[in-house]
């Protein structure tokens, strides 16, 4: 019994774990068979995918190829390791998309800033074409960093970035704000440098590797307030002056309006500042570069900037011979500084009215304080700055300009029309007007006259095609000045020979005094004024000189004098800056400009009138070539002086009398 009991016991006893022996057997059959799908070799899974002729053939990019080279993994920091530790849901039978590679296993870090990345973020989003991992790393050949040969070493980065953003059909399929930034990159002087196995910057080092984020997103890397310190990785000491700079104090205070080193430098088409296609290039900072702030009319109401800085500048010497291309010329970095922009107020800053002579120096030397004595950008008005000195002559000008050239022009209108088509007066060689030494002073001076105003106007209005020829000559602006004091040297020379001519040399004794201001010359032109207006029925008559020969001839000393003068202290501006102060030179260049207009149109209106277009003399007076006239013209133009020669004559020519 008992042992039928204890044999009935046994047997029950095993009855219970049956069942559950079957269910472990059961289970280890199935977890092994998983794992016979799952955890297959590399030798597996190359069973298919050594074809070279595999190709996708399902939904999920039909067509391309699912070849994989054997040889490809030979170098690869993977190297001996299984497919599916990568391809982790992958299976002998799985289907055309396999899952995500499962990357962030081994790289968590990497993985964690990818994720929060816009990469991650467009991936979130179910965007097509988002770049995995392979597609900046390689695939099956993926190689450490520093591997020339590796996708993601520094010198393949910008085409490895490439692939996407120089890809036409991406750019049209996920416009951005730079569709090809590639082509500006490859002008820089970082990608000449990594060209050169340098240590040029590329795609990685200004925009991170993993962590990319829009350039308004504070984490990332181009964000304005981070790009100084994403350019100082490499330019630390000029980060540094920059951080202390009006421009860097307002950046890192939140002021995102003020510029970082992208909005001076460029992005991605980065120069060096020699090269002429440089944002930074001398010849572009006043024209568009300093500009870009200093002449928005939002940026300077908003932080209460001075106005008119471009203005101003342009219309100065240095502006007027930056925009004629000179390259040596100063402009705004030359005396605000480049990285170290500090406002006039501080103590620091090289326009600081105690470090002006020490900046001005640099290309002035020995101008020494006075400098400091007037302001540097000057506009017209007292209120932009303008001397009330300089202010004064300046409108004292322009109302001299009017009333004289005016009247001239009134004055030859009403003898032109009074004289209407009067036959021209016959030409001969009767009587000698002009000898050949008073010829060649006639004609050194004309000539110097004429390059004086062509040179001297060129650089004022340098853009004019009119001015083209001076800027084709070598150097641009560098020729023009020699070229304008070569013709003032001719024209002091011609005046200091003309004044010793007329002291000296009886003829010119004769002709001074015969040019001498007399009170008939005034009453000469009244006579001539009411003749004009049919009050008189005769010209008056003039003697060797009239009215109209004196008036130009000391309009021409006087000329002559304020022109040389304010020439030569604008051509010695060091020397002339050690005796007086600034708003002099200012003055000296309102003086000479105006009176240059004056001398210039007086030239045109007064003189060319009555040797030109004279209806008696047109199309040309030949005086000033040969220096005869006709008895006829003598007869006409002056009738006492002719008088009183036939006076002088021994009378054996009757037709004298």
């Amino acid at each position: 019994m008992h042992n039928r009991y204890g044999g009935v016991g046994v047997v029950r006893k095993r009855a219970r774990w049956i069942p559950l022996l079957g269910l472990g057997l059961g289970l280890v059959l199935i977890l092994g068979s998983a794992a016979g799908v799952l955890a297959q070799d590399a030798e597996e899974c190359l069973e298919c995918h050594s074809d070279p002729d595999l190709v996708r053939e399902g939904d999920w990019r039909p067509g391309t190829s699912a070849y994989v080279d054997p040889a490809m993994g030979a170098n690869s920091v993977h190297e001996g390791w299984e497919c599916t530790e990568c391809h982790t849901t992958a299976t002998l039978d799985h289907g055309e998309r396999l899952g995500t590679v499962a990357c962030a296993d081994c790289h968590e870090e990497a993985a964690e800033l990818v994720a929060s990345s816009l990469h991650g973020q467009a991936r979130d989003k179910g965007v097509e074409h988002v770049p995995e991992c392979a597609d900046c790393h390689g695939g099956h050949d993926v190689r450490y960093v520093d591997d020339p040969e590796s996708p993601a070493h520094r010198t393949n980065v910008p085409l490895t970035c490439a692939k996407c953003h120089a890809d036409p059909e991406f750019n049209e399929r996920r416009p951005l704000a730079r569709t090809s930034p590639l082509a500006g990159y490859e002008q820089s002087v970082h990608y000449q440098a990594l060209q050169r196995e340098e240590n040029g910057a590329t795609c990685t080092d200004c925009h991170e590797s993993h962590a990319l984020y829009r350039p308004n997103d504070p984490r990332s890397a181009i964000h304005d307030q981070n790009i100084p310190a994403t350019c100082g990785k490499c330019h630390d000491e000029i980060r540094r002056v920059y951080e202390k700079s009006i421009h860097g104090q307002a950046l890192a205070a939140g002021e995102l309006d003020a510029p970082d080193c992208a909005d001076c430098h460029g992005e991605h088409e980065i120069r060096g500042p020699d090269d002429p296609a440089s944002t930074v290039y001398g010849a572009h900072l006043s024209k568009t570069t300093c500009v870009w702030c200093h002449e928005s009319e939002r940026i300077v109401k908003r932080y209460g900037l001075p106005a008119q800085r471009q203005a101003s500048y342009e219309d100065s010497y240095h502006g007027l011979s930056d925009l004629a291309r000179s390259t040596v010329v100063a402009n705004c970095a030359s005396c605000h500084g480049i990285h170290d922009i500090l406002p006039s107020t501080d103590p620091l800053s090289k326009i600081h009215r105690d470090n002006l002579p020490e900046t001005c120096g640099q290309c002035h030397p020995g101008a020494g304080a006075n400098f400091a004595l007037g302001t540097i950008h000057v506009a017209e008005g007292v209120a932009n700055g303008e001397h009330p000195v300089v202010n004064w002559v300046r409108r004292f000008y322009i109302w001299l300009i009017v009333v004289v050239v005016g009247g001239m022009a009134l004055h030859n209108g009403i003898d032109f029309v009074r004289k209407g088509r009067a036959p021209r007066l016959p030409r001969g060689r009767d009587y000698l007007r002009f000898n050949l030494g008073e010829r060649l002073q006639h004609a050194t001076m004309a000539g110097s006259f004429i390059v004086l105003a062509y040179s001297g106007f060129a650089l004022k209005f340098p853009g004019a095609w009119w001015a083209m020829p001076l800027a084709w000559l070598e150097n641009g602006e560098s020729a023009r000045p020699l070229v304008h004091r070569a013709a003032a040297v001719a024209m002091v020379s011609v005046c200091v020979y003309h004044l010793f001519y007329m002291g000296l040399a009886r003829r010119g004794r004769e002709q001074l005094r015969a040019m001498a201001p007399r009170w008939q010359d005034l009453r000469d032109a009244a006579q001539m004024v009411g003749y004009y207006l049919g009050r008189r029925p005769d010209r008056p008559a003039f003697d060797r000189f009239g009215y109209i020969e004196k008036l130009e001839y000391w309009a021409l000393v006087w000329g002559s004098i304020v022109m040389t003068v304010t020439g030569f202290a604008l051509w010695f501006e060091n020397q002339s800056l050690m005796v007086a102060p600034l708003w002099v030179l200012d003055l000296a260049t309102v003086v000479h400009y105006y009176e240059a207009w004056l001398a210039t149109l007086a030239i045109v209106v007064w003189h060319f009138y009555w040797v030109i277009f004279n209806p008696e003399i047109y199309p040309m007076s030949k005086v000033w070539l040969d220096g005869w006239l006709s008895k006829e013209e003598m007869h006409h133009e002056h009738p006492l002086e002719l008088r009183r020669l036939q006076q002088q004559d021994d009378g054996t020519n009757e037709d004298d009398t």
